[in-house]
């Protein structure tokens, strides 16, 4: 009889752990070429955006299909999510940039936002995942 009550308990806590997930769908186009791959952070706080590999929530690698990059992230937790993406044609992990500190490698981050005043914020990047339901995130590069 225990072992029925605790089996019942594991399930029920597992199925209210999951309830609280959501997904994230993932397309980054406007790619120069299919060579290379799609470098991805995504963040769950504004703490170390848009660069920090610590802070990350999740790093993705992905291959580039007709000039876009698709991936659906499962069982995400209920939150505020902000992505930055790179083109890395050599597969080095790393991004190039100029010598003023620029990136040379095509990049982008969620919510297209205008580069005017440089690297937006988390909060102009981000977008709510929400329990039991999908969150679409499109990125341009540039």
């Amino acid at each position: 009889m225990r072992l029925a009550l605790l089996s019942l308990f594991l399930l029920l806590t597992i199925a209210q752990a999951q309830s609280n997930l959501g997904t994230i769908e993932l397309a980054i186009s406007e790619t120069s070429t299919d060579d290379g791959v799609i470098q991805v952070l995504v963040f769950d706080q504004k703490k170390g955006w848009p660069e920090s590999l610590d802070d990350a929530w999740k790093m993705l690698t992905l291959p580039i299909e007709n000039g876009v990059a698709r991936k659906t992230i499962t069982n995400v937790p209920a939150g505020t999510y902000a992505i930055t993406v790179f083109h890395d044609h050599d597969q080095d992990g790393e991004i190039r940039k100029n010598k003023v500190g620029y990136p040379v490698d095509d990049f982008g981050f969620s919510n297209n936002p205008s580069l005017l005043f440089g690297v937006p914020s988390f909060s102009r990047c981000s977008k709510k995942v929400s329990t039991g339901s999908t969150t679409h995130f499109e990125i341009d590069l540039l």
